[in-house]
């Protein structure tokens, strides 16, 4: 009985592993990633944070355009979606139920669930070393009864330290003149955390755990993207003759001389200097990240699978190419048809890419101060290939390479 009632609990969780997934995405902001703070709804339907929405069209004053769609509106309208809003903490808490699911633990002696708590001996136990002689005479109630307890005990003893907390940081930033008055705080505040027998450590490392996986308020961009990873690397038999690739295929640097002795099969490009990754993507969601430097020229993004190789040719969605681009050391577009110049305040050395095959939107992050740049919205038929073109060497103005790189936490 016990182990059918395990299995049927693992079955719930991957279940409500995929809804969430599905339901994150959904409850999250097309500009930050995070999810979505007092939503609003723009007159083309797209959902954004209020504040996102807000600094995304605070230079303007007409002709306002969608960050997903481009479509624009006359008059900044912003209305609330209160109904999102309700999604989105409709999310938070089944990532709580999530999380609780997967901290479960088993005990080591009984292979039962750690569900129950000795008061005694401060340790979840299950149910057979709750009957055991061991704890027989001891105090043991429900481990979800005891985390409140906990919960409500840690509650109490936060109120005086979090107000003593703000007495802190008013002080800190309106007396930074007076050190003396500082200190005195700052003892108070130590003075406040000792008065009170707050019974914490008493509680054992599972329950620690259980209130380290309460939900935050939102979500880091790097734990949303991190499950659709792609450990991408360069493929030599679609390289332009003038591109050369490091060792581990991560790396790709234009030459001015044409290497020699290279078969021209038909996945190689002779006339757009670019290269491509080893693996495309006919679905799903996926992200990866091209470490740009301090470099004058390049361009990042995706090609479908039947584009014109040999013959010149424009790099546009029409013919089959969606791209962000540098030229010139300070100009930036995504390459629609006209150019869509591109406002960048802090020069990117890292670029994200965030493909949603289905959803038809590939969109670009300047991961060096967390903003976005721009998403293209279409509809795509064909598999779709990472794209990397270094741009010409330029003497040493541009001579470093172009650089597939894992991802990093934006905490």
């Amino acid at each position: 009985m016990a182990e059918t009632g395990l299995l049927e609990a693992g079955a719930s969780a991957a279940s409500t592993a995929a809804a969430l997934e599905n339901l994150q995405v959904e409850a999250s902001c097309s500009v930050c990633l995070e999810y979505l703070k007092e939503p609003v709804i723009i007159e083309c339907g797209h959902n954004f944070c209020k504040a996102c929405i807000t600094r995304w069209w605070e230079d303007l004053e007409r002709d306002f355009p969608c960050p997903v769609c481009r479509k624009t509106s006359r008059y900044r309208s912003l209305r609330p979606n209160r109904q999102l809003g309700s999604m989105v903490e409709i999310a938070k808490q089944l990532q709580a139920v999530k999380r609780k699911i997967r901290d479960e633990s088993l005990c080591p002696q009984h292979n039962e669930a750690l569900n129950l708590f000795c008061y005694e001996d401060q340790e979840p136990v299950c149910l057979i070393c709750a009957i055991s002689h061991t704890h027989r005479v001891h105090t043991v109630v429900p481990l979800d009864d005891a985390t409140q307890e906990y919960k409500e005990k840690l509650q109490k003893c936060l109120v005086p330290l979090e107000q003593k907390l703000q007495v802190l940081t008013r002080c800190k930033s309106s007396e930074e003149k007076k050190p003396g008055e500082l200190k005195d705080v700052k003892s108070t505040l130590e003075k406040c955390e000792k008065m009170k027998n707050m019974e914490v450590t008493a509680v054992s490392i599972q329950l620690e755990k259980n209130f380290s996986n309460f939900p935050r308020q939102y979500f880091a961009l790097r734990k949303i993207l991190k499950q659709f990873v792609a450990d991408l690397t360069l493929d030599p038999e679609t390289a332009h003759p003038n591109l050369v690739l490091s060792e581990d295929r991560k790396s790709v640097k234009f030459m001015e001389t044409r290497l020699r002795d290279l078969p021209d099969t038909p996945r190689r490009f002779t006339f757009y200097p670019c290269v491509l990754a080893t693996e495309g993507f006919t679905s799903g969601r996926h992200y990866w990240e091209v470490e740009v430097g301090d470099k004058t020229h390049w361009a990042v993004g995706v090609c479908q699978d039947s584009v014109s190789r040999k013959g010149e040719l424009t790099p546009l969605p029409e013919t089959g190419y969606w791209r962000v681009r540098l030229w010139n050391g300070d100009k930036y577009a995504a390459t629609t048809t006209p150019f869509t110049p591109l406002r960048i305040k802090v020069k990117p050395k890292r670029v994200g890419i965030f493909l949603d095959y289905e959803a038809g939107t590939l969109s670009f992050y300047n991961v060096t101060d967390r903003s976005h740049i721009y998403t293209f919205t279409d509809r795509f038929t064909e598999k779709l290939w990472p794209l990397f073109y270094p741009g010409i060497r330029a003497g040493r103005k541009n001579a470093a390479p172009l650089t597939i790189r894992s991802p990093t936490d934006w905490e």
